[in-house]
């Protein structure tokens, strides 16, 4: 055991947040091949179009959910945590079967609205084909959600990142080789992300099932659909404005610019998606515990966590962010060089990844401790100001106005973020141990400037091999001789302990099952 009480919440954030970690990485790795792939076969019309479409399925997809996936995090954490069987039962079967149920609706919802959609809004016919295959996403993105909400609550989420971030990219990487085979256009590409997701869920569902039941069990449910609603209902609508939000700029673009900004704004968005992976990562692992913390009123680990996560998830952001503003052309030069015209904007974005990384885990925080409703109000302030911006700033400036639209609207949320924990949960992210990675982020940007110089006619290849190898290299190099911090030492000395009983002993390991009332009881 862990000296301090909430060091064990320390390790099993920095457990989970380093198997999401890995799992992200990895998806990201697969989806940048595939991104560079798609962009240079398809060009940046056709690659604008597949984008576009996904971001119709992703907003219809926010809506089925009802707010009720943070809502299985925080309560099966919290019935697991008491035992509570049959209120544990009776949560998943409302939040998993209702939102399932009416995805299905939604997904019809498209596939009738799919011309309106594309030539009333988007004004492009060539859209409405994709739209209707792109409908059965509407019904795995939900059913994955709610099935990955439910192993956060049980700390399980190892299980998601194996099913949805290694088995689903390796699926979909199958399918598009197939399919290149045939010849790739948008609708093949869209049909593979639909079919690769359907493959997850399949997974999710044999997966939840093995840890608890839900059906076929002698346990009696005790369902509190109002209690749930009365929790989910100010994140869904939240959840609902900030997916809207975030992909606004996106659908401007296609309906206020070119189908080929379109395409140029997603390949900047995909190569920025690296620098908030960690973030995600960190924040996914740390929900369960802090909704934990909350429970047990536990606020001194609630804010150790909060500062430990936080500082973790700037640290493991920074060198990203170097990357992105240190090698601009070389990253999007990768794709073509019509995505080149994109520089501008991808440094924008790196920056709006950067401050959500510097104000931490907040809005985990205030998920968990029951502030659902001023998530509502953060979301509606970010939304409302990036759309007004992205009405403003699209027509006039292109991929640039939309770029900033997002960072405006993104900082402005996360600085209310910090404001409304210190004010309502007494906790604040920072603390001295913030100045390290700032120091060491500071010196590799030093070397990766004089790096870039030095390689700038070597071909963007061998700039960016080298350049990235310089600014990891330095910053990992200035972080240690800083010193690393007692929680850093904890994690690592946990990590060495188990490396060093593995080697002792070739046994493998009992899985861990979440604890079933029914089988104490007839042991």
């Amino acid at each position: 055991m862990a000296d301090n009480p909430g060091d064990e919440h320390v390790i099993i954030a920095a457990r989970g947040g380093s198997a999401v970690f890995a799992g992200k990485l990895f998806a990201w790795g697969t989806r940048f091949v595939l991104a560079v792939f798609l962009a240079r076969v398809l060009g940046a019309d056709e690659y604008g179009l597949y984008n576009l479409a996904l971001t119709v399925a992703t907003v219809a997809a926010s809506f089925p959910t009802l707010g009720l996936d943070a809502a299985l995090v925080r309560y099966t954490a919290v019935f697991a945590g008491r035992k509570d069987s049959g209120s544990l039962l009776g949560t998943l079967q409302l939040a998993i079967g209702v939102p399932a149920l009416l995805s299905i609706a939604f997904a019809a919802g498209v596939i009738v609205l799919a011309e309106p959609i594309a030539v009333g809004i988007m004004h492009q016919p060539r859209l409405v084909p994709l739209l209707i295959i792109v409908s059965l996403l509407i019904p795995a993105t939900v059913l994955n959600r709610q099935l990955a909400a439910t192993l956060q609550g049980f700390k399980r989420i190892e299980y998601d990142v194996a099913a949805e971030q290694f088995g689903q990219p390796l699926v979909r990487f199958a399918l598009l080789a197939v399919f290149a085979v045939i010849g790739l256009t948008a609708a093949y590409a869209v049909l593979a992300s639909m079919l690769s997701a359907l493959v997850a869920s399949v997974l999710l569902v044999f997966i939840v099932n093995r840890l608890f039941p839900l059906r076929g069990t002698k346990i009696t449910p005790k369902r509190a659909p109002g209690q749930l609603m009365r929790f989910s209902l100010p994140v869904f609508f939240s959840n609902v404005v900030t997916t809207f939000g975030s992909n606004l700029q996106t659908l401007f673009l296609g309906a206020m610019s070119t189908i080929g900004a379109v395409g140029v704004f997603a390949v900047a968005n995909q190569v920025n998606l690296v620098g908030s992976i960690f973030q995600s990562a960190v924040v996914a692992s740390s929900m369960p515990l802090f909704a934990e913390s909350q429970d047990k009123g536990d606020r001194r680990g609630l804010e150790h966590l909060y500062q430990t996560t936080s500082k973790w998830s700037v640290s493991l952001n920074l060198p990203f962010f170097l990357m992105v503003i240190a090698f601009p052309q070389a990253l999007l030069a990768i794709f073509g060089r019509e995505f080149e015209a994109g520089q501008v904007a991808l440094i924008i974005l790196a920056w709006a990844n950067l401050v959500n990384a510097a104000t931490g885990t907040s809005g985990a925080v205030l998920d968990m401790t029951g502030h659902t409703k001023v998530k509502l109000l953060n979301s509606s302030v970010a939304v409302g100001l990036g759309f007004g911006l992205s009405f403003l700033l699209i027509p006039p400036l292109g991929l640039v106005g939309a770029a900033i639209a997002a960072f405006a609207s993104q900082s402005a949320v996360n600085v209310m973020r910090l404001a409304e924990v210190a004010l309502l949960v007494k906790a604040s992210p920072y603390n001295r141990t913030y100045l390290k990675p700032i120091v060491a982020g500071f010196v590799a940007w030093l070397a990766g400037i004089v790096v870039g110089g030095i390689l700038r006619d070597a071909g963007p290849v061998a700039e960016l091999l080298v350049g990235l190898t310089t600014i990891f290299a330095v910053y990992g190099v200035v972080l240690v001789l800083l010193g690393l911090d007692p929680e850093d030492h904890l994690v690592l000395d946990r990590i060495k302990g188990r490396l060093l009983r593995r080697g002792r002993s070739s046994r493998p390991s009992k899985k861990q099952r979440v604890p079933h009332p029914e089988a104490s009881s007839r042991g």
